[in-house]
C-alpha cells in the first residue's frame, strides 16, 4: 500500500458508498461488505487504498467496471460473478482463499486486469469463461492458482496473457494431495 488508510468505515457506510456509486478510498472497512444480489449491479466498484476485512461480490453480474486498487483485504469472494464491465485488481493483497469459479464473463471490449498483486492463498478460477481479454501477471501466487490448466473447465475467447508471475499457474486441483495428477 502507498499509504495506510485514515479512518474506519463499517459496512454499512462501505455498502452505502457503492450502492451510491461513490468510491470507497484511504479506509479501513470494518465487517463483511456483500453485494450478492442474484443479479445485475449498474455501478462501478472502486476501492482503493483500503484494507478490508470481508468483501463478498458471489452471484452478481457487475455491469461496470470492478476496480481493486493498492487494497488488502482479509478475504474475498467471486463465486458466480460475471465482470460484464471488466475487472482491475492492481498492488492488492489477499490474504485467503480467492473464488472466482463459475464467473468471468467480462465482454470483448472490457478488459480483465490483475498485476502487481499478493496471494497469500490459492485463486480458484474453475469454470470460468472470458469472453474479452484477461492479462494477469507481475504477481504472487504464494499457493498457486489454476488460471492456466488444461483440465479446470477455463474457456478464453481471447489468447490470455499471463506472465512474470511468482508461483504455480496450472494447478490441476485446489486439494494439495491432488495438485497435478499427483
Amino acid at each position: 500500500m502507498e499509504r495506510g488508510p485514515t479512518h474506519n468505515i463499517t459496512k454499512e457506510k462501505a455498502f452505502d458508498l457503492l450502492n451510491a456509486g461513490q468510491p470507497i478510498k484511504d479506509c479501513y472497512v470494518e465487517g463483511n461488505v456483500q453485494i450478492v444480489i442474484s443479479g445485475s449491479w449498474d455501478k462501478e466498484v472502486i476501492i482503493e487504498n483500503c484494507i478490508v476485512e470481508n468483501f463478498a461480490g458471489n452471484v452478481t453480474q457487475f455491469a461496470k467496471r470492478v476496480n481493486f486498487i493498492n487494497t488488502h483485504f482479509k478475504k474475498c469472494e467471486f463465486i458466480f460473478s460475471y465482470f460484464i464491465g471488466g475487472l482491475i485488481i492492481e498492488n492488492c493483497t489477499f490474504d485467503s482463499y480467492l473464488d472466482f469459479q463459475a464467473g468471468g464473463h467480462n465482454q470483448p471490449t472490457n478488459e480483465i486486469v490483475i498485476k502487481n498483486s499478493d496471494f497469500h492463498d490459492f485463486v480458484n478460477f474453475f469454470d470460468c469463461w472470458y469472453q474479452g481479454p484477461i492479462s494477469i501477471s507481475r504477481n504472487r501466487f504464494h499457493k498457486g492458482t489454476n488460471i492456466g490448466s488444461e483440465k479446470q473447465l477455463i474457456t478464453f475467447e481471447f489468447p490470455p496473457t499471463i506472465k512474470d508471475n511468482v508461483g504455480q499457474t496450472d494447478i490441476e486441483s485446489e486439494m494439495p494431495e491432488e495438485r497435478n495428477g499427483n
